[in-house]
């Protein structure tokens, strides 16, 4: 395609045509306050496609666009061809209000996004003064001998340049281009933000944002069916309702959404909906386990007199020793992970820059399952844990880790008076004579099985989903099972189960070891 180089004057004089009578026509064509706002979106670049660069740019513009009101009717992922890129793009813009393209807007060979434009509007590629200018600017005295600055100045002919301004209201120097009704953004995570910011100034005018509704139920998805296909219908033409399910969240198992231009619409739907559903269906999600975590346990335990054992026991022991002279067991079992939250939330009441000084020791015996292995490890993202894992049998990963950290002197344990060896205990023990010595804290050594849920699930703690999927006691792989006493249905070999808590006698607690 030929590139032609235009004057100054004449750039001035087509975009000042541009912005002033074709711009406004445009935009009274296709943006009127009663018509829908359809987006066709491009991805472009052979290193998504390959796999060798992640794709955020797809889920940012997906939440940008939906917060804006503009509903996507295509996304299509093309490679660095200009005839793909050409044909995609000329049926986009025939059939959507806006298209919106993402990447392949560089100085190199393969960044053909202005040349496949300008194909698909029927034009030829210019150098645009004023961009040029720009780079000149930019790159200095050597830019006449730069080819990247012809090819970065190089845009379809009728194209519009749109400045936008940062964050102290500045005229960023670069600007979105764009043609007709395509804009073209840069591909660079963290440019194509300003991009869209530019992009939402000049052209999201006269929309109204989409307003979104997240409904979280602990209703299973079979079970929302019949009342969400009545909500449907009975909303239909105001609310857009969608429903995913989940298989890996503690505290629900679909998210509903309700989506309208009119939150008047979307509060008469949840109304609705919360005649409907079954009571307590609606849970109301923390954002944040640990946001006013101390203040939240402490309400939690106030008649609850085992649970204030657990806390006494634990804040003694934080008197006693320092920071640095304890450590926790933790193995992301359901009686350690309350444990741990129970000690974090002591030590933020004491003095939250302790928590960084205190060891937790992951001692890791035979084949673990991946839940288990995965939730540890998201567990030492949400606590910040000082994480140590040592492979081995309990008393010789003892005896390696105090020889390493000998300043420990107490270790907080989740035991419970129900595990072996356990009965005779009392909440603070010192090891037995042929172990390494070291004082044991047992915090909540007297609590039931639906104690430590009573817990765990009022908190909404983070557990590890294997005990939503009917485990109650987690051993190695190979010496664990499903509750038989959490059974519901067995269908030709599929086999459904109640989640731990629900287990009715505690007895039945270590059902799940073999």
């Amino acid at each position: 395609m030929a590139i032609i180089r235009i004057s100054g004057l004449i750039c001035e004089r087509a975009l000042f045509f541009k912005r002033h009578f074709i711009q406004p026509y445009f935009r009274n064509r296709f943006f009127s306050k009663s018509s829908e706002i359809t987006t066709g979106v491009v991805i472009i670049g052979d290193e998504i496609l390959n796999g060798h660069t992640r794709d955020t740019n797809t889920p940012y513009l997906i939440k940008k666009l939906n917060e804006s009101g503009l509903k996507i009717t295509k996304i299509s992922v093309l490679p660095d061809d200009v005839d793909s890129i050409a044909s995609e793009v000329s049926q986009l813009s025939k059939k959507c209000t806006i298209v919106l393209t993402s990447g392949g807007i560089g100085p190199t060979h393969d960044d053909v996004t202005y040349e496949a434009v300008a194909k698909a509007c029927g034009e030829s590629l210019v150098v645009n003064e004023e961009l040029y200018n720009g780079f000149r600017d930019y790159f200095g005295s050597k830019a006449d001998q730069n080819p990247a600055v012809i090819k970065l100045s190089s845009i379809p002919q009728s194209a519009t340049l749109l400045f936008g301004t940062d964050k102290f209201g500045n005229r960023i120097k670069f600007p979105l281009i764009s043609v007709k009704n395509i804009y073209m953004l840069p591909g660079v995570p963290s440019i194509i933000e300003r991009a869209f910011d530019t992009f939402k100034s000049n052209f999201l005018l006269y929309n109204k944002p989409l307003q979104v509704k997240n409904i979280f139920l602990s209703l299973d998805e079979f079970s929302l069916t019949p009342i969400l296909n009545e909500a449907v219908k009975l909303f239909e033409g105001h609310i857009k309702f969608g429903s995913y399910p989940t298989f890996t969240e503690n505290y629900h198992k679909v998210k509903l959404t309700l989506e309208s231009v009119d939150k008047a619409w979307i509060d008469k739907a949840y109304s609705y909906l919360e005649q409907q559903l079954p009571p307590s269906s609606i849970v109301i999600l923390k954002e944040n386990v640990l946001e006013s975590a101390t203040d939240k346990m402490f309400a939690l335990i106030k008649n609850h007199s085992v649970l204030q054992t657990a806390v006494f026991v634990t804040e003694q022991t934080l008197d006693k020793y320092s920071s640095s002279e304890v450590c926790i067991c933790f193995n992301g079992g359901k009686d350690c992970t309350a444990l741990l939250h129970l000690v974090y939330c002591c030590v933020q009441k004491k003095n939250p820059k302790d928590w960084n000084n205190i060891l937790i020791l992951y001692v890791k015996t035979g084949e673990t399952f991946e839940e288990i292995d995965r939730f540890i490890e998201s567990s030492v993202k949400t606590y910040n844990l000082n994480f140590i894992t040592i492979n081995g049998n309990l008393k010789d990963s003892f005896q390696i880790f105090l020889q390493k950290h000998p300043k420990v002197k107490a270790v907080f344990m989740g035991s419970r008076r129900g595990d072996p060896g356990i009965e005779n205990l009392d909440h603070v023990c010192q090891t037995d004579e042929n172990w390494p010595s070291i004082s044991r804290i047992l915090p909540i050594l007297n609590w039931s099985y639906s104690d430590v849920w009573f817990f765990t699930r009022s908190l909404q703690i983070p557990y590890c989903t294997l005990y939503d999927r009917g485990y109650t006691s987690l051993g190695t792989k190979s010496q664990t099972r499903q509750n038989p006493a959490l059974l519901v249905a067995d269908v030709k070999g599929f086999r459904l189960y109640n989640p731990a808590y629900l287990l009715k006698d505690a007895n039945d607690e270590r059902n799940s070891r073999f």
